[in-house]
């Protein structure tokens, strides 16, 4: 086959008054997918709308199309590249989806492609997380092609040579993932065979997609699929995130209604979440698991409500407690919400204002709300009071409280707000400031914060595209609203931009990216140009001199760096946040130098007394107001649980947000009031507590006193000697014990006295600890609010019974962080930080 060689025009410009060096490339069409692979982060793959993949192995700096180097094994097949997928365990290993059944794979970052067999068409691909050559892939059968579908289902392949030879292992599947790993370990509990799905009870037929179903069942393997387990029947969608595996279980008597359920033992047993409310459930998003609760975004209404409610989890992930109403959302489960990366407990979201009846046919009006405690209270964002040319806002937010600063999130096409782990405390944004968000292009400007929210600057007039390198020590932004020959820099943090020229060509900016860590001076830039896709590779590295000095004494006059502590702004001027205050090493402000790609930040930790920011409502509860009380909105039951353990815990409607360390005997203490168990003993009557064993230890000996003394004193009244009371004493059972309940006046003066004196030196009723709702609360799965009638409830008992435990596995203890999105079929990939991301 001939090929036809195409050019492709290299520019290399020196920047204005810079020493910033721009390379531009065009290619066929618009950048479809850019990715790094590698460990020294300067090869980069790019795959083009039309289905072309080029690949640089300088930054970006030059470009190579790849589709000529990719032989195929038949003519009869497409040369064009559907996706690529990196081996996270060995990043110089590559698979590539083909078009049709042709794909191709690499071992050394594409020094070499080997082309694979025909096998069939590729749908989805799970590259293993720990071996590189372990792959799933999925293939929607021949009987879906067409308007009349027969037969139609999808099947789950797997291989273990990265595409050479595969084998089907299950038809009719709606999801199928590896067991979760983060940093190359398994999840605890896990092992590098176990392999989770979603499959449909059925072996002919069209499969059920895009809906909710009965038919559907949540199941495990640890053998490659030879054998499995179910886990829960009418299971339609998982997810891995962090510590918890969440399943979507659809109700049995109204399909269009889903119950989630969630593990955080590895999937050995699953418990359903515990909403407040008896609403209807019909799709939900998981925002963050990051700081070891769950943020949970409900839609309780139908597929076109564009909002919902928040809610946030205890550490286990169960019980839910309401932390935003009307939060908002897209029609793929996207809501405007997002943490503050690298910093704990900050979290930005947009909520609608006019959700009543009679604003139906309204356009939805947003406002943002900011929260410095993990969502326990949300506030309005504070609003910068001039924009950043000197003049006033059209509202003045000292003068006006209703005034604030609202932000863009994912939900729409402006640039939402953004943050980076490895640019601590810098946030970028689009918005305006007013009583609700704007979408008026004369409206919507750029700003700043490098306080985590706190305070904000306008950085530039209209909307831009953004980026931070070096640390956040440089910023790069872009105009994403209309064609542009410039970009502008910053190295003060958006006190002052730098232009910069870019191209003598007008180009539509898509995005600016960088390597993952953020860590380097060299960005990438896409966008467009008419038809065709332009790439331009910005390296700022000779800008300055090469390192910051002075880490090790940051502080100090002389240093480049500071020392810096996020805070929520309370009026005390402590920099607590989450019990704790955390100070962070960062390059000042005004430091014209390079952090350098190996910079480490350092921590110093403090504990802090408990304040009202360290505690959000309990299950059950919720504030009437944004600063008000936690007020019970459901029956709370005080009683003692089934299996009562000395002591047991009743909520005061507070609960301290998961991850808190602050010291409650050293400030506000709101923790639950600690009761002892009722009964004899401290305890249920099928268990004895330890307060009651001590009792009764005492209890006895005490009676064997008594009954030798009141012997003793009647012998020595009849002139009997000790020893002949001896010989007196009953030997049988029965007599012996007619002989204690001869004193059993004396046993029950006693054993007040005895138990309080215990439980006092133990402190059992004296301090009050954190702890979770009683026991009873929980215990059944069932309980508390479920709306499921009893016949349901019987039917899912049992299969909790029959069906959540699996044979034990022998595997080393290891962790696991995976992130993704939960959407509204369980699918949605989350935006995240930016526009094309």
């Amino acid at each position: 086959m001939k090929r036809v060689a195409v050019a492709f025009v290299v520019l290399a410009a020196q920047a204005y008054a810079s020493n910033v060096t721009v390379y531009e490339y065009k290619i066929d069409s618009p950048v479809a997918d850019i990715q790094w692979v590698g460990s020294d982060k300067k090869t980069i793959y790019v795959r083009s709308s039309k289905n072309f993949v080029y690949r640089s192995e300088d930054e970006g700096r030059s470009w190579e199309r790849q589709n000529w180097k990719m032989e195929k094994t038949s003519d009869d097949e497409k040369s064009g590249i559907l996706s690529f997928h990196v081996s996270p365990s060995d990043t110089n290993k590559l698979f590539f989806r083909g078009v049709g059944k042709q794909h191709w794979a690499t071992l050394d970052r594409g020094g070499k492609y080997i082309p694979l067999e025909p096998a069939f068409t590729i749908k989805e691909v799970k590259i293993h997380p720990t071996e590189p050559e372990w792959m799933m892939a999925s293939h929607l059968t021949e009987g879906c092609k067409g308007a009349e579908r027969k037969e139609c289902n999808m099947e789950v392949y797997l291989t273990q040579d990265l595409g050479k030879t595969w084998r089907l292992i299950q038809r009719y599947v709606a999801q199928f993932e590896w067991a979760p790993a983060a940093d190359g370990l398994l999840k605890s509990g896990m092992l590098k065979e176990s392999i989770f799905m979603v499959t449909y009870q059925m072996s002919s037929g069209n499969q059920p997609f895009g809906v909710w179903s009965a038919k559907a069942q949540f199941s495990r393997s640890d053998d490659l699929w030879k054998t499995k387990y179910t886990l829960l029947p009418r299971g339609n969608r998982f997810l891995f995130l962090d510590k918890f595996i969440f399943v979507a279980v659809v109700n049995k008597h109204h399909e269009t209604q889903v119950n989630l359920y969630v593990s955080s033992e590895g999937g050995r047993v699953f418990k359903k979440a515990r909403l407040p409310f008896q609403l209807t459930e019909h799709s939900y998003t998981i925002l963050d698991t990051s700081e070891g609760s769950v943020f949970l975004h409900v839609n309780h209404g139908d597929y076109n409500t564009g909002y919902g409610n928040i809610y946030l989890s205890d550490s286990e992930g169960l019980r839910f407690a309401l932390s935003l109403r009307n939060n908002k959302r897209d029609a793929q489960g996207r809501c405007d919400f997002e943490k503050v990366q690298g910093i704990e407990g900050i979290y930005i979201t947009n909520e609608q204002i006019n959700v009543d009846p009679e604003s139906k046919k309204e356009k939805p009006k947003l406002r943002t709300k900011i929260s410095f405690d993990k969502g326990g209270r949300w506030a309005n964002v504070k609003s910068p009071s001039v924009t950043n040319t000197g003049k006033e806002f059209a509202c003045n937010p000292v003068e006006d409280p209703k005034c604030s600063l609202h932000l863009h999130g994912v939900t729409d096409s402006w640039g939402p707000f953004y943050s980076s782990k490895n640019a601590i405390g810098l946030v970028m944004a689009t918005g305006n400031v007013g009583y609700h968000l704007s979408d008026k292009e004369d409206e919507v400007h750029t700003f700043f914060s490098r306080d985590a929210g706190l305070t904000w600057s306008m950085a530039r007039a209209g909307s831009h595209i953004y980026e931070f390198g070096d640390h956040g020590a440089i910023i790069v932004i872009a105009d994403d609203r209309k064609a542009s020959k410039e970009v502008y820099y910053s190295w003060d943090e958006a006190l002052t931009w730098n232009e910069l020229h870019f191209s003598d060509k007008a180009t539509e900016i898509e995005n600016i990216v960088i390597e993952p860590k953020a860590t380097s001076q060299v960005f990438v830039m896409y966008g467009t140009r008419g038809e065709q896709g332009v790439l331009f590779q910005m390296d700022f590295s000779n800008l300055h001199e090469p390192q910051c000095k002075g880490v090790e004494n940051a502080g100090d006059p002389a240093s480049d760096y500071e020392l810096w502590s996020p805070s929520d702004g309370r009026s005390d001027g402590s920099k607590c946040l989450l019990g704790h205050q955390v100070r962070y090493t960062r390059r000042r402000r005004a430091a014209a130098c390079f952090n350098g790609e190996q910079y480490e930040r350092s921590e110093f930790r403090k504990t802090c007394p408990c304040t009202e920011e360290d505690y959000e409502c309990d299950y059950g509860y919720e504030r009437t107001s944004e600063s008000g009380p936690c007020v019970a909105v459901m029956a709370i039951s005080t009683l003692p649980p089934a299996e009562c353990k000395g002591t047991y815990n009743v909520s005061n409607g507070y609960r301290l947000v998961a991850g808190d360390t602050c010291d409650p005997t050293k400030g506000i203490d709101r923790l639950p009031t600690i009761k002892s168990c009722p009964g004899l003993f401290g305890g249920s009557a099928a268990e004895v507590s330890r307060t009651g064993w001590v009792v009764l230890i005492i209890l006895v000996g005490l009676a064997g006193v008594l009954v030798l003394v009141t012997m003793r004193t009647r012998s020595d009244a009849a002139g009997l000697s000790f020893s002949s009371v001896l010989e007196m004493l009953p030997t049988d059972r029965t007599a012996c014990l007619m002989c204690l309940l001869a004193i059993p006046g004396a046993l029950v003066e006693c054993f007040g006295f005895v138990k309080n004196a215990v439980t006092g030196f133990r402190g059992g009723g004296g301090s009050a600890r954190y702890g979770a709702l009683p026991d009873s609360a929980m215990d059944d799965e069932l309980d508390l609010g479920d709306e499921l009638v009893d016949e349901e409830a019987e039917e899912l008992r049992d299969d909790d019974a029959r069906l959540n435990t699996l044979p034990p596995v022998n595997t080393p203890k290891r962790t696991s962080d995976v992130g993704n999105l939960l959407g509204d079929e369980f699918t949605s990939p989350h935006a995240g930080a930016k526009k094309g991301a």
